[in-house]
């Protein structure tokens, strides 16, 4: 009887745990699964409810609002698509200026609701006003200019964020490494925030691999960032808009990477990080370095390269011990799970090398280990 009580006790402790709301992250920082952001919503929203001039409140259930996905919410049809889910994001924002119009998080989240409309900066601005030491707000500041094309303005508030410490220390790693691996003056494309961030820090921050351009594809559908970019680069013209329309956007995924290539006499690279969607149209021409792929249209010496790479440049401690706090840490593994496929190849190269062949098997496995999953190990390595 004793045994069941501790049990059932244990249990309501539990329950109530995870009936608590939660502070929210970005997705760029602490990625959970969507049931987790639907019940936090939910919870946040109760204490707006309890307590509408909660503006900590207000924020959480803004995020986790965003972090959630709704099944059909996106609608059927390119005219309906997206529409419900910013009608419900948006309904937020308007509650929120209804109750807490003078607030940091009022104005910030005004801001990240218009997804970079430059139009809104005057929000951004008094949102950083309000409280300048807010990581997210500093790094909001960071994208405005490189938007813009002000280089000198984003190096400012890069290294105010560096200097704040809400860097995660496995993506410098990363970064560093990605870096590292490119020839002098290279190109690179990026997709998301994560490796893109990172690179900006280690450039303006620590002064590593300045001479490397990064290229985010998410960024080149503003058309500001687009024009003064190509401009800078001598790239012409696309000659259509890609946010126009879906059959726009596809084709500007299918064409950007070689219409970029095809200018330049610089080396082009596309970092691991980068979706299908823009790796299959070019996939003959692309050539796995490490954590990035060469762009070229003729033959290419990999070996050469990702010995270079592993065994001369890349800094791989942090993959064997991981040992600083980090909230990114789940998020730096996955990122981990792109050095699996060159390394992979790198072994097929050792393959009369039984000591350094296992020592690279190793530390693929160790890193799909650290994620639970060996899937990506197993199909590099032809695993049955």
């Amino acid at each position: 009887m004793k045994n069941t009580f501790v049990v059932f006790l244990f249990l309501s402790v539990t329950d109530i745990l995870a009936q608590s709301p939660e502070k929210i992250y970005g997705k760029n920082q602490v990625l959970k699964n969507n049931e987790y952001y639907l019940q936090q919503s939910d919870l946040w929203k109760k204490e707006t409810q309890k307590d509408p001039q909660n503006a900590k409140a207000w924020l959480n259930y803004y995020r986790a609002s965003r972090n959630a996905y709704i099944v059909g919410e996106e609608g059927n049809s390119k005219e309906t698509k997206g529409i419900t889910r910013f009608q419900r994001l948006n309904s937020i924002v308007l509650e929120m200026e209804k109750n807490i119009p003078l607030s940091y998080e009022y104005n910030f989240v005004k801001w990240l609701n218009g997804n970079n409309d430059r139009t809104l900066f005057h929000y951004l601005q008094k949102a950083y006003e309000i409280s300048p030491s807010e990581p997210e707000a500093i790094f909001s500041m960071v994208y405005y200019y490189e938007i813009g094309g002000e280089q000198e303005m984003r190096d400012k508030y890069i290294r105010e964020y560096y200097t704040a410490g809400n860097y995660s220390p496995g993506l410098l790693n990363y970064a560093y490494n990605m870096l590292a691996g490119l020839d002098k003056n290279a190109l690179i494309f990026t997709e998301g925030d994560k490796d893109t961030d990172a690179s900006f820090i280690l450039q303006a921050a620590k002064g590593i691999r300045k001479d490397v351009r990064i290229l985010n594809v998410n960024l080149l559908l503003v058309k500001e960032y687009r024009d003064h970019l190509f401009k800078e680069l001598g790239i012409i013209d696309l000659g259509f808009e890609p946010m126009s329309d879906e059959k726009a956007l596809e084709r500007y995924r299918s064409m950007i990477i070689g219409h970029v290539a095809a200018s330049q006499d610089r080396p082009v690279y596309v970092s691991m990080s980068v979706s299908s969607l823009y790796l299959q149209p070019v996939k003959e021409n692309l050539h796995l370095t490490g954590l990035a792929y060469l762009y070229s249209t003729i033959k290419v010496n990999t070996f050469v390269l990702l010995k270079r790479n592993y065994e001369n440049l890349y800094l791989l401690d942090y993959l064997e011990k991981y040992l600083p706090y980090d909230i990114s840490e789940e998020n730096v593994k996955q990122f981990n799970l792109n050095y699996i496929p060159s390394l992979a190849l790198f072994c097929e190269y050792y393959s009369d090398n039984e000591e350094r062949l296992e020592h690279y098997r190793d530390l693929a496995r160790k890193i799909g280990e650290d994620t639970g999953d060996l899937s990506e190990f197993e199909r590099s390595f032809n695993v049955k």
